[in-house]
Parts: C-alpha cells; structure tokens; sequence
C-alpha cells in the first residue's frame, strides 16, 4: 500500500464513505497482539488463512461467487 493509498483509505472512512468492514486499515483492528506478531514474523500466513475462510464460507477463490462447501472442499488449494 501507497503512503497516498494510505491517506486515502483514512479521508474516506472519515468521511463514511466506506464501511470499517471493507477498509483495508481495519482489517487488523480486532486481532491480537501475538497474531499479529506471527504475521509478520512468518509464522503465520494471512494470504492462507483468507483462502481457508473463503473456502468454509463455499466461495470459489477467484470470484467470490458460492460455489458451495463441497466443491471448494474438494480442492486442494489450502495446505500445499
């Protein structure tokens, strides 16, 4: 993320034109300290978490559209 993209993503929640749940400078906001430690010291890897939920939630990875728990189940995309 850009220092601008930055600044943009603050003017915006200020200005309420984006919802907390779908700006990116929210996205840690509820985690722990200790998460987000392993985060960013590589123990943990949020691009797999993301694809882990998306796939519980029966959505296709590349659109978002259901697809159902089943066929998303039956990928093995999550631990490579």
């Amino acid at each position: 993320m850009t220092k601008k993209e930055y600044h943009d993503y603050q003017a915006a929640a200020a200005l309420g034109l984006i919802p907390d749940s779908d700006n990116p400078l929210f996205l840690f906001s509820g985690i722990s300290k200790d998460l987000l430690l392993d985060i960013v010291n590589g123990k943990l890897d949020p691009i797999q978490l993301a694809r882990i939920e998306l796939r519980n939630r029966g959505l296709d990875l590349k659109t978002g559209r259901w697809i159902g728990w089943k066929q998303e189940a039956d990928k093995d995309l999550i631990f490579a």
